[in-house]
Formats: C-alpha cells, structure tokens, sequence
C-alpha cells in the first residue's frame, strides 16, 4: 500500500469514527431522561435521589458544586446516567445504607465522587453496567477509576471544555 493509499484510508476511518461518535450523541439526545427535560441538571440529579432515597430508605448526601455550568446535553446525560447507574449498583450490590455523590472541580476537570458504605469489593469485575459507564464516558473524554477498599468508590473525572 503506498503513502497515499495509507493517507486516504486514514481519512476515511477518522471521518467514520466522527460520524459514529455524532450518532452515538444524537441516540443518547434521544434517550435523555424525562427529568432532564423539564429541569436543570442539579435539579434533576436531585429530584432522581431523592426518588431513590424514599423508595429504598438509603440515605443520600448530594454535594454539587459545579454551580451553574451550561452542559451539553450529551454530557448531562451522560453523568446522569453515572449516578443513576452508580446509585443502583450500590443498593443491589453493596447492600449499602449511605452513600455520598460529591461533584468538584479543580483547573481543568470536572470530578465526579461517589462513595457508598456497603460492602467492599476488591476484585472488580465490569458487567453490562460498568463497561456501558465506560463507553459513555469515552465519549465525553472522561475516565472512571473504581476503588472496592471500605466500601465502594467511584471517581469519574472529565475535562472542561475550552479550558
């Protein structure tokens, strides 16, 4: 294959990976929570806990401090979808009674803590919900980092934009 074979190929696979990451975002637009239709994302994260935090009797701490940030949609969704997941995880499977979702920044990143008391996991294995926050994350460039020491932490971590 010659230099300009290899250069068109290249162009053709980023210009279909920007086309998947642009329908990847318009199907997640689609299935934006109701709650984040008629809210704003701090609303809607609150409104979803304390939903959880009646049904199940979990108690819920829920710091946010990223103040009024304009997300995109697709992000909103996104850490939505993180928490709702996270929150899940940690009654199903932790067993927990406490949890606490804290939501800072620093410079450059949007930081993303939640802990739960229940119990500890030190070997972590991804499932269908896991490996889908991960996918999701990708798409807005951010990380999560697990930590099944003292009960479970999860650390989500993604950049400003424009920063």
């Amino acid at each position: 294959m010659t230099r300009k074979q290899l250069k068109l190929n290249c162009k053709k696979i980023s210009a279909a990976i920007k086309q998947g990451i642009k329908e990847v975002r318009q199907v997640l637009n689609q299935l934006r929570p109701d709650a984040l239709k008629s809210y704003t994302l701090a609303s809607a994260l609150n409104k979803m806990l304390k939903e959880y935090s009646d049904i199940s009797h979990i108690k819920i701490n829920f710091n946010y401090a990223w103040g009024d940030v304009d997300f995109q949609k697709t992000t909103e969704n996104i850490i939505f979808r993180v928490i709702e997941e996270t929150v899940t995880n940690s009654l199903r499977h932790g067993h927990a009674t406490e949890i606490w979702i804290d939501c800072t920044s620093n410079d450059s990143l949007y930081i993303l803590s939640i802990h739960n008391n229940g119990k500890s996991e030190s070997n972590i294995k991804p499932g269908y919900g896991i490996t889908q926050m991960k996918e999701r994350l990708a798409i807005i460039n951010g990380t999560v980092e697990f930590d099944g020491k003292k009960g479970f932490t999860t650390i989500v971590k993604f950049p400003k934009v424009g920063v």
